[in-house]
C-alpha cells in the first residue's frame, strides 16, 4: 500500500510545554532583533535632499548668489569694500571654521542646518533675509550636489537638515592643503567696480 506524507515548512516554535524560560528567551531575542533593526535605520546615512530641490536651487543661485560667490560659486574677492565672498563649490567649500577673512560668520558648520541658519540670516548680503525659507533649502541642497552629495528623493527640510553631516566634505578640504598645512586662501577671482568709487582698493 502506498502511502503519500505530505510535510509542511512552519516557522520554528517552542514546543508545547516547553519550559516559561525558554519562551521569555525567544520573546527577548525578537524584541531585540526589532530593536537593532530600528536603531540601525535611525543611523542610516541622510542625505535627504531631492533632485526637483537642486534644479530650483541652480537658478535661484543664479539669480541670488552668483553676483557675489562668481557663476560657478567660485568665490569672488574685494566683492565690496574689502568684503570677500568665499567660494561656495570647490574642494574646500563649507569649512567647519570660518575662513580667516570672512567677516560675516562666527560659528562652526557642522550639519547642513548650521549652513541654513547663517545663510538665512545674513543672504544675500545686499539683501538679508529676503528670500523663503524653501528657497534657501533649494539653494543649499543645489550646493550640497554640487559639492558631491547625492540626491536621495527626501525633502531638504529642517530637521532632515540637523543629520547630514558636512565631515566629509570638510575632510576633502583638508585632504586638499595638507600638504602646505596652509588656510584655505581667499578665492581668486576679479576685483569688481563699484560705482561711485572708482573700483575697490587692492
Amino acid at each position: 500500500m502506498l502511502m503519500i506524507v505530505q510535510t509542511t515548512h512552519k516557522p520554528a516554535e517552542c514546543p508545547p510545554g516547553s519550559p516559561p524560560t525558554l519562551l521569555r528567551l525567544a520573546s527577548i531575542v525578537r524584541t531585540g532583533l526589532l530593536l537593532i533593526s530600528l536603531i540601525l535605520i535611525g543611523y542610516a546615512p541622510a542625505r535627504a535632499f531631492t533632485a526637483e530641490q537642486v534644479e530650483k536651487g541652480r537658478d535661484l543661485f543664479r539669480l541670488n548668489c552668483a553676483r557675489c560667490h562668481g557663476p560657478d560659486g567660485q568665490g569672488i574677492r574685494d566683492i565690496y569694500r574689502g568684503m570677500t565672498a568665499p567660494a561656495l563649490i570647490s574642494p574646500g567649500a563649507f569649512p567647519l571654521d570660518p575662513r580667516p577673512y570672512q567677516r560675516m560668520r562666527h560659528f562652526q558648520f557642522r550639519t547642513a542646518r548650521d549652513v541654513y541658519e547663517f545663510s538665512s540670516a545674513v543672504m544675500p548680503a545686499d539683501q538679508p533675509a529676503s528670500l523663503s525659507a524653501e528657497d534657501y533649502w533649494d539653494v543649499i541642497a543645489y550646493l550640497l550636489n554640487a559639492n558631491g552629495m547625492h540626491v536621495n528623493g527626501q525633502m531638504l527640510t529642517e530637521n532632515a537638515a540637523e543629520d547630514i553631516s558636512l565631515a566629509q566634505l570638510q575632510a576633502r578640504a583638508r585632504q586638499a592643503h595638507a600638504a602646505t598645512e596652509a588656510p584655505l586662501p581667499a578665492p581668486a577671482g576679479d576685483t569688481p567696480v563699484i560705482e561711485g568709487e572708482g573700483g575697490a582698493q587692492k
